[in-house]
């Protein structure tokens, strides 16, 4: 009888009983906030089209990263120009972070190549509303990036026409001009004045172009890139000599003391590289060092050689640009040889360098 109750009172309990509660499962390590951000700072500086990820990740690091995500920015289409502008209309700090600037084409493929080309009297009202915006656009986002150090440019958004009106709120110490459509260039404009390293890519500089560089108060280098291979190596000597103010030995000794009078500002430059194809490159360098000899200012003059497909490809870009054409065939850009080269080549190797060059500034 006691057995049976006490059979009985162990089941009962048995079925009243809760079971255990699982254990909890062990916290994970936490990483410090700053090595988190470090890692996402380094995935953006290896890719940049990240960004947008990065910064819907929540709000503590988008305020972390902002500033990241805009050091340096690339716009290489309208579209990509104009929301750019919208966004810093309404998010002004985001060009307060703005430290380096691509605006042009990167690409055959970009509609600024065809945008930005020289207005012609047969061009649709569309291309020209077109091309004021983006004109407008660059104006506005320029004005907004007061803390600019590098900029590179279309040579379209140096011309005359248009750099005056850029004022004097972005005024950048280094400036590069891709100019494939030899557009005049209005390098006395106030955005130069306090420019220190200028580099400009042009298969030809005019005198108008060689004196206001030479005028530039605070530049100390100057880097010109000609991709050509054809044309009179004594025009670019004598370029060059104006642009490092050799050619004033030459000058009458009243011709010298005018210009004293005018306060013609000699130039300040201390560095010239020249790069163009490697026989034209060493015969222009070798004349400017000749000429250089007896000046009381040491000017360091240097020359590197410019890959000849290079200079094919800046052809073949060129020639883009002022027949029109929507494609190139392998016929169309075909040499005597049958190859064939990529005008995107030479845009994408310029925006490579100035990549590398801004690497710090990011």
């Amino acid at each position: 009888m006691s057995r049976r109750g006490a059979s009985r009172k162990g089941a009962g309990g048995a079925r009243g009983s809760r079971a255990p509660a699982p254990a909890p499962a062990p916290a994970l390590p936490a990483l410090p906030f700053e090595v988190v951000l470090g890692v996402l700072r380094h995935t953006l500086h290896q890719d940049p089209g990240m960004a947008a990820r990065l910064l819907a990740l929540n709000q503590r690091f988008r305020r972390a990263l902002q500033p990241h995500v805009y050091t340096r920015v690339e716009l290489a289409t309208c579209g990509a120009l104009a929301k750019f502008a919208q966004l810093v209309r309404v998010r002004p700090e985001a060009a307060r972070a703005v430290r380096a600037l691509w605006i042009g084409p990167s690409h055959t493929r970009s509609d600024l190549l065809t945008v930005l080309s020289a207005p012609l009297p047969g061009d649709s009202a569309y291309l020209d509303e077109l091309r004021d915006e983006v004109y407008r656009n660059t104006r506005f986002v320029l004005r907004a990036c007061r803390r600019l150090q590098d900029v590179a440019l279309s040579g379209s958004l140096v011309s005359k026409a248009v750099v005056d009106s850029y004022g004097t709120a972005c005024q950048p110490v280094r400036v590069t001009s891709v100019n494939p459509h030899s557009f005049i260039s209005g390098f006395d404009a106030p955005i130069f004045q306090r420019v220190e390293v200028l580099t400009v890519c042009d298969i030809n500089l005019s005198l108008t172009e060689a004196d206001a560089i030479r005028r530039l108060p605070a530049l100390r280098s100057f880097e010109y890139i000609s991709p050509k291979d054809y044309g009179e190596v004594a025009r670019d000597i004598r370029i060059l000599e104006k642009l490092l103010a050799l050619d004033e030995r030459e000058l009458p000794l009243e011709d010298q003391l005018e210009r004293l009078l005018l306060d013609v500002r000699p130039t300040c430059l201390q560095r010239l590289q020249y790069r163009a194809v490697a026989s034209r490159a060493a015969q222009v360098v070798s004349a400017l060092e000749l000429a250089a000899q007896g000046t009381p200012r040491a000017i360091d003059i240097a020359y590197a050689d410019l890959a000849p497909t290079f200079v094919e490809e800046w052809e073949a870009l060129r020639d883009l640009v002022f027949n029109a054409q929507d494609e190139y065939s392998r016929a169309a850009l075909g040499d005597d040889v049958g190859s064939w080269v990529d005008p995107s080549h030479a845009l994408e190797q310029l925006r490579s360098e100035w990549r590398t060059r801004t690497a710090a500034l990011s």
